[in-house]
């Protein structure tokens, strides 16, 4: 059944019109419940409701309280399930490893896993205990990324099922322009690339929700609470938020960032790339790697917003030999002008064609390194000797098809 996309659009100017300081989705959301006439329309998505919540640690106000907390709290709502993506409703749960169904302990409510052994969706017999869904999480931007897919996968169970699905909107971290990285192909869909979307794709969760919905006709009753005093070249450190990290790896908004430039470049297992350390994704080594002289060779090609620095680090892992380890350190200098999926592409070249006798393309290594790039094309590329120019100008024409649908769908200027 075809039901209407509310256009968050239309409502976001006004509201940046009346407030001159930065508000995230929930803090509109709990405005409204306490002053109707601020926000008109959005506490209506909840009084009187049954609410299911979809969200983590980073799930939180300006302030930093909890979403749960905020709305478990409230006279207004009845806050009746909690849903877990990848990682838990904590967020401590290892990269990969099932969420199992538990009890919240501060609230006592149930908490139903997004992200088990089988089905990602939340099936009819728990949707039948709420009447509308609430998405909020902090995202990294990248689409290798799982809880933008839990979120996909949780609207199209919402259409299926009548459920209104509110996106409580939150910043991405690496910007509101960047569109970078090769678009997944459908052989390699999966859910790290549940939908053909570029490895950056530079919208706010609201509003590729806004995009998934129509372009891929997940036919969810849509409603996005945007922010306020948002703007699409506002970083993140001009937001005034505190980080918190959104899975154990992610510890700071710079490795959210360079996690699209390095992760899947870790996959290889060749590689070190800081992992369990607060550099996490923002170093790239090995204990055959000439720190300096790589460093010279990747600041060369001038890459946007980023400048590489040599390091010497130590391996506490014992992993790539044990000892000390070499390596370039990813400094985000403009980190609205980083491109994550260019500078891993110019790292993989790089380390190909200097280091190409000191590593291999391990075959227990390659279907995983494509499914996370979303093609096969950028590893046979390298391997093959093609230019970098001829990569990324694939990219580009594929981008700008991408762009020309997403510009319908994004809510902030």
């Amino acid at each position: 059944m075809k039901r209407a996309l509310l256009c968050a659009a239309f409502i976001c100017p006004v509201l940046l019109a009346e407030t001159a300081s930065f508000r995230l989705g929930v803090d509109v959301l709990m405005e409204a419940l306490d002053n109707p006439q601020v926000y008109p329309g959005y506490a209506d998505l909840v009084l009187g409701r049954r609410v299911g919540l979809i969200t983590n640690q980073t799930g939180r106000n300006r302030e930093g309280v909890l979403t749960i907390d905020l709305l478990h709290a409230h006279d207004a709502v009845n806050l009746t399930l909690l849903f877990a993506p990848e990682h838990g409703i904590r967020g401590v749960i290892p990269a990969g490893e099932a969420v199992d169904q538990s009890i919240d302990r501060s609230t006592g409510l149930p908490i139903h896993s997004l992200y088990g052994a089988n089905d990602k969706r939340p099936p009819p017999v728990v949707l039948d205990q709420v009447d509308v869904l609430i998405y909020d999480i902090q995202d990294v931007g990248s689409r290798a990324y799982t809880y933008i897919w839990s979120m996909a996968e949780a609207m199209a169970a919402a259409g299926e099922h009548d459920k209104t699905f509110v996106v409580l909107d939150r910043p991405n971290p690496l910007g509101g322009h960047t569109i970078d990285g090769p678009i997944t192909e459908g052989k390699w869909l999966s859910f790290i690339g549940l939908y053909p979307i570029p490895r950056v794709y530079g919208m706010t969760p609201g509003e590729l929700a806004r995009y998934l919905n129509r372009e891929h006709e997940l036919d969810c009753n849509l409603i996005v609470v945007p922010m306020t005093g948002y703007g699409r070249d506002l970083k993140w450190e001009d937001l005034g938020l505190e980080w918190i990290p959104p899975s154990p790896n992610i510890p700071s908004a710079a490795s959210a960032a360079t996690f699209a430039a390095t992760g899947t470049l870790g996959m290889l297992g060749e590689f070190y790339i800081g992992i369990g350390t607060p550099h996490a994704f923002q170093l790239v080594g090995a204990p055959w790697l000439n720190a300096q002289d790589s460093a010279a060779a990747l600041n060369a090609h001038e890459l946007p917003g980023v400048e590489f620095v040599p390091v010497a680090v130590p391996n506490t892992s014992g992993e790539h030999g044990g000892g000390g380890i070499q390596a370039v350190h990813l400094r985000l200098t403009e980190p609205t002008r980083f491109l994550p999926a260019t500078t891993e592409l110019v790292l993989l070249r790089h380390l190909q064609s200097r280091y190409g006798d000191q590593w291999r393309w391990r075959s227990d290594c390659l279907k995983r390194f494509d499914k996370a790039m979303g093609t096969s094309v950028v590893r046979r590329s390298i391997v093959g000797g093609v230019a970098l120019s001829d990569i990324v100008d694939e990219w580009a024409k594929a981008h700008r098809a991408f762009n020309d649908k997403r510009l319908r769908y994004l809510i902030y200027e």
